[in-house]
């Protein structure tokens, strides 16, 4: 594999790392106990610095270390984690995007405050230097002490009530270090969850001095032995990057009492949860090697020991060109078999087995439709995970307290999409915080509100479409006062008789905005024209809802897939047309009484108290002259984003 292909791979999975840490962050705020999500910090920042490391990205690698070797001290230690160190936690993360910019990219120097942020976190580090030193970290100490001698005396068990006993083999390949991981950290992470009896190491590929690459693992088998009160599942994710194949746990059955070893007394049901005792405190010194945690993989041989058999599953990784080659090509495949059924001479030929072939072609392509779209569908949750740092910054700039709530994380949109929401929804959330909440918590109590503020994100299906909310509680939106404004621009009249829905998309224009003062974060209405803009770009549109006093809801709906879009057939002047389902609201026929006509402004309905304006396709098309009667005609409510209008065709086919 050349080196640029490398290069692509390290990109790619340095990007998913870093996308994460961001959340895992926050997520530690929110559970500052929970010292496994510190262990999963941990795990990605050491495979980014490996990485980064392997390509000559000295930049990234030097400060990815201390960022690892700060996120190590608060995963071994009970010190609290202040509000400040989070905010320098998450400001890290930013430079470690910002200096994969700039190796990438060939950027010479350092991002402007790179040192001052190394600096900060080099202090938590100076600062931990005392406590440290009166404990050094496993880490710290000679690994030689782990190559037992085979003859000597087998060790003692020293179990503690409720410990369990694992057999561990590691059978890395000669590319270990190369993808960012060494032998010490799988022995760190173990004495982390347990800890360690004893390891036998197999040296007999290990050449000679002369010999050797540095780049490459000689060491064989290694077998260990550990005691921990943790289950197989915990002790196999602590290998979760490894292949499947590269590692084996499996419980021992303890030895009885006698012959040297020491059984374990056995636990009260209830203490089987407990945290495992820390090596210093049960573990023999010369066992002492190593430490970090691990998280949540489903483990091949725990399903065994369960009496379930594994679910073999295996993933490739695709270039997107060829998928989209593919989406573009079943796109085709589903309008050839519609014409196919459509047709004329076939359906007169009246063969009812070619009638049944012709269905059984009709279920298969759906079906094949099904599947390949699928492939383009994620869950709509990593996106929102970001929107929560959003909304921690936004938060904090413009001094406010603040809720996100989440809702229908799980709903699958298009890929595709998904790569375009972030920029809207950031648009959206600030100017919720901004101009949508009220200025401070005094103000909200008076209304009657909480002093926090909240802000709601919320996916779900509407229909043929994805609908994505952003609320919040605060003061909504002025209809007079965007009305008036709307005025003074020339984009309304007065005695003009508005829906608050076409009141309120006002502020979709470009440039338009009530605010009083603007700030950097944004004044409702300030960018919300690419908000529009980006949404329109996607075929979706936005709908707006609001309720002075009580707050706004900006929702977003969008077609479930850019591959395929489904429409409407329609008939008009004997040709045939495609009206998307997502632009149509309703069809009907219209009663004579609610047709209108005005003098030089052409033909209305009045449905249901709404004047829209009737479009005869055969003639905007320049199909023919014909002006059949409306009432006998049918209609289809259509809509973009200038407005409802009434599409007349002879027939929906």
């Amino acid at each position: 594999m050349d080196k640029e292909r490398l290069k692509e791979i390290f990109v790619e999975e340095a990007s998913e790392i870093i996308e994460k840490l961001d959340v895992e962050i926050l997520n530690f705020e929110e559970n500052p106990a929970d010292k496994a999500i510190l262990g999963e910090l941990f795990r990605g920042v050491h495979t980014l610095k490996g990485s980064a490391n392997s390509f000559g990205f000295s930049r990234l690698g030097k400060f990815v270390h201390h960022f690892e070797d700060a996120l190590d001290y608060y995963r071994s230690s009970d010190d609290e984690i202040s509000t400040e160190t989070i905010d320098l936690f998450l400001e890290g993360v930013d430079l470690i995007k910002e200096v994969m910019r700039y190796e990438l990219e060939g950027i010479e120097g350092e991002p402007e405050n790179y040192q001052a942020c190394l600096t900060a976190i080099q202090t938590i580090l100076d600062g931990s230097a005392p406590a440290a030193s009166e404990a050094p970290s496993a880490a710290q100490e000679d690994l030689s002490a782990e190559f037992g001698n085979p003859e000597e005396e087998e060790p003692a068990l020293d179990l503690a009530p409720g410990e369990k006993l694992y057999e561990i083999t590691l059978k890395t390949d000669e590319d270990i270090y190369f993808r960012g991981y060494d032998h010490a950290t799988f022995f760190k992470l173990l004495s982390e969850a347990g800890h360690i009896i004893d390891s036998n190491w197999d040296l007999s590929r290990v050449p000679p001095l002369d010999e050797l690459n540095m780049q490459h693992c000689y060491l064989g088998p290694v077998t260990i032995r550990l005691a921990s009160r943790q289950s197989q599942e915990a002790i196999e994710e602590i290998f979760e990057f490894l292949e499947d194949e590269e590692y084996a746990v499996k419980p021992l059955a303890l030895p009885e009492s006698g012959d040297g070893a020491q059984a374990a007394a056995p636990a009260p049901e209830e203490e089987a949860d407990t945290p495992p005792q820390t090596p210093a405190a049960s573990a023999p010194k010369s066992a002492e090697a190593a430490k970090p945690a691990q998280s949540d993989k489903k483990a091949p041989a725990a399903n065994a020991a369960a009496g379930k058999k594994p679910e073999a599953r295996s993933f490739v990784k695709i270039d997107t060109a060829k998928l989209d080659e593919l989406f573009d090509s079943v796109g085709e495949l589903v309008i050839a078999q519609n014409f196919l059924g459509e047709n004329n001479q076939i359906q007169e030929l009246n063969d009812e087995g070619l009638n049944k072939t012709i269905e059984t072609l009709s279920k298969i392509t759906r079906l094949i439709q099904n599947r390949v779209m699928s492939l383009r569908m994620v869950p709509i949750k990593d996106t929102f995970d970001k929107m929560r740092r959003v909304v921690r910054d936004a938060s904090k700039k413009v001094d406010k307290e603040i809720r996100l709530t989440v809702q229908g994380e799980d709903t699958e949109i298009d890929k595709t999409m998904i790569d375009q929401l972030s920029d809207p929804l950031i648009h959206l959330i600030r100017n919720a915080i901004d101009h949508g909440i009220e200025p401070d918590s005094q103000t909200r109590k008076q209304a009657g509100k909480s002093s926090e503020g909240v802000v709601t994100l919320r996916a779900y299906h509407k229909g043929g479409s994805i609908a994505i909310e952003i609320g919040d509680d605060g003061r909504g939106i002025d209809r007079d006062a965007v009305l008036k404004k709307a005025i003074e621009r020339g984009l309304a009249s007065e005695g003009d008789d508005l829906s608050d829905a076409q009141v309120y998309n006002f502020i979709l224009q470009a440039g338009f905005s009530t605010a009083a003062k603007v700030s950097d974060i944004s004044g409702r209405g300030v960018g919300l024209d690419v908000v529009r803009s980006f949404i329109e770009s996607m075929r979706g549109k936005i709908e707006i809802e609001s309720k002075l006093g009580e707050g706004s809801t900006f929702r977003i709906l969008l077609p479930l897939t850019l591959a395929i879009i489904d429409g409407m057939l329609v008939r008009s002047s004997g040709e045939t047309f495609i009206i998307p389902t997502l632009s149509i609201v309703e069809s009907f026929r219209p009663d004579e009484s609610i047709v209108h006509s005005a003098q030089g402004k052409g033909e209305f309905v009045n449905l249901r108290d709404e004047l829209l304006p009737v479009v005869r396709l055969n003639q905007i098309l320049s199909l023919d002259n014909e002006k059949p009667p409306i009432w006998e005609s049918t209609l289809v409510c259509a809509e973009n984003e200038h407005g409802r209008f009434a599409v007349l065709v002879d027939e929906l086919v």
